[in-house]
C-alpha cells in the first residue's frame, strides 16, 4: 500500500527521477561495445562515483533531535506535513492493539499506516555520504518518514525539491502534550525508554536565546 503525506508540492513520482543515470549509462555502454573499453571509461567518467570510506553515522542525542522537531514545529520541511513523535504512536499501539497495531520494527500487516506515514524522522539536508555535517542542527531537518525514504542520500537539487520555512503554526506539536497521560494510561511500559523521551521533549522546549548547538 502506498502511504503519502499531505504536500504543498507536486512531486509527480514517489522515486526521485531529475538525474540523467538511464542516457548516461546508455552512452557509456554504446561506446563501450562500439570504441572498446577505453571509449567506455570516458563516457562513464561524467558520471564517475570513486569508491571511498563513509564514516559510520553517529547516533544524535535525544534532546537534540527533539529541538529540531520543537524549532521545526513537528512539521516536515520537505512536504509540510504534520508529523507525530513515532513514541506517542507506539503508546496508542499499547493501548489499542487490535485497531492500532504497532511494531517496534514497524513489521508489515502490523504495524499501522499512520506510524509509516507520519513519523517524525532528522534528516540531513546534505546527506553525510555527501559530505553534510552528521551533527549541526542547520543540516538537521524534521522530515516525515515517506520525504525521508524517498530523498535517501539525494541532495534536493536533484529532486527538484525546496526546503519548506519553519511553519507558523507553533500549535502543532507531534502530539506530545499528550505523552505522560498515554504512557500513564497505557500502565507505564518501558520507564526508562519513555521517561528518556518525556525528558529530552521537557529539556528542549524553544527558551529565549537558546542555541541549537548546545544540546
Amino acid at each position: 500500500m502506498q502511504v503519502a503525506c499531505p504536500t504543498t508540492h507536486d512531486y509527480g513520482v514517489l522515486r526521485p527521477q531529475a538525474d540523467s543515470y538511464p542516457d548516461q549509462i546508455e552512452v557509456a555502454i554504446h561506446a563501450l561495445l562500439d570504441e572498446g573499453v577505453d571509449a567506455g571509461r570516458r563516457a562513464l567518467a561524467l558520471i564517475a562515483y570513486p569508491p571511498r570510506l563513509i564514516a559510520r553515522r553517529p547516533a544524535l542525542a535525544r534532546e537534540l533531535m527533539c529541538r529540531i522537531f520543537h524549532r521545526d514545529h513537528f512539521c516536515c520541511r520537505y512536504c509540510g506535513g504534520r508529523t507525530i513523535l513515532t513514541s506517542v504512536m507506539e503508546l496508542i499501539g499499547e493501548l489499542y492493539p487490535e485497531i492500532f497495531p504497532f511494531h517496534t520494527n514497524w513489521k508489515g500487516g502490523v504495524t499501522h499506516p499512520a506510524v509509516i506515514g507520519r513519523s517524525a524522522i532528522i534528516d540531513h539536508l546534505v546527506p553525510g555520504a555527501m559530505g553534510g555535517s552528521w551533527r549541526d542542527p542547520e543540516n538537521l531537518m524534521t522530515a516525515c518518514w515517506p520525504c525521508n525514504a524517498i530523498k535517501a542520500d539525494y541532495e534536493l537539487e536533484q529532486l527538484g525539491w525546496e526546503l519548506q520555512p519553519v511553519t507558523t503554526d507553533e500549535g502543532w506539536d507531534g502530539l506530545t502534550c499528550y505523552y505522560r497521560s498515554l504512557w500513564e494510561m497505557a500502565g507505564r511500559p518501558k520507564p526508562t525508554f519513555h521517561e528518556a523521551w518525556m525528558a529530552a521533549l521537557e529539556a528542549s522546549k524553544p527558551r529565549p536565546e537558546t542555541d541549537l548547538r548546545d544540546a
